[in-house]
């Protein structure tokens, strides 16, 4: 019988060609330093480049690697799923395949999942981090949307658009994200501390991009969070009318269809 290992690291790739030696490389520095027996599974979320050719070179050299592949191009969101579903390891990492966060660090996240702890997360925006440079508009608007949702859902958490995390897998089976985009991110943690996840923050410096570019559009973005804030508003109103008891409104008629999604 096949054991599952003990983390698997989950890592959607797009158009990433110029990257792939790098991310491979320290991943094997990750298997040497606190990650031996993890598995890695990279998800190439439809790439027209060379990424899924370079990543099945790597499979071949390192047993420990996996590869998954969209046909086109889904969303960041989208390849979150597909990996999640193709994991059975108690606890499942994430991490950025342009390396903005160190991945030998994951052991450090991983060993913070104790405690009660479900959800682990980098957190560039805690204040114990170091200060992050540069003034792009990806940086701004990651710092202004997750002080938005830290005040939204009241809970002492700074960062919720980083994808360096770890998650304990019954956990991640309990949230329920629709995004298939980049602010799949952010919907995994609101929807998590909204159904009672304790979140642990390590503060981590956000690095600059060192190849390609960066696959954020702004102006998505910006449409993506501005629904998303307004759906978490919903949740946290209807949790607190809730918890007031306050009686549900009686309907006439057939009930609604409720959605695969509903809260």
């Amino acid at each position: 019988m096949n054991l599952a290992p003990p983390v698997t690291v989950v890592v959607p790739c797009f158009n990433e060609e110029v990257g792939i030696p790098s991310l491979v490389t320290r991943l094997t520095a990750l298997q040497r330093n606190g990650g031996c027996g993890w598995r890695v599974l990279l998800v190439d979320d439809g790439s027209d480049d060379l990424t899924f050719a370079r990543l099945l070179g790597y499979v071949r050299a390192y047993p420990w690697i996996t590869v998954l592949r969209h046909p086109t191009n889904l969303g960041l969101g989208a390849a979150l799923r597909t990996g999640f579903a193709h994991t059975t390891s108690p606890i499942v990492c994430t991490i950025d395949s342009d390396c903005a966060y160190p991945p030998e660090r994951l052991p450090e996240l991983v060993a913070l999942l104790d405690d009660g702890v479900e959800i682990a997360t980098a957190s560039a925006w805690h204040p114990g981090s170091e200060r992050t440079e540069g003034a792009g508009m990806r940086i701004e608007l990651s710092r202004a949307v997750s002080g938005l949702y830290k005040r939204l859902i009241g809970q002492d958490v700074h960062t919720f658009t980083c994808l360096f995390r770890a998650y304990r897998r019954d956990a991640l089976e309990r949230i329920r994200f629709r995004s298939n985009g980049f602010a799949a991110v952010a919907e995994i943690m609101l929807r998590g501390m909204l159904v009672g996840c304790r979140v642990r923050e390590l503060p981590m410096r956000l690095e600059p991009r060192l190849f390609g570019e960066s696959k954020l559009k702004i102006g998505d973005a910006i449409l993506a969070h501005t629904g998303l804030l307004a759906m978490t508003a919903t949740l946290v109103t209807v949790r607190h009318l809730r918890a007031l008891g306050h009686a549900p409104v009686h309907r006439t008629g057939p009930s609604p269809r409720r959605g695969r999604w509903g809260s």
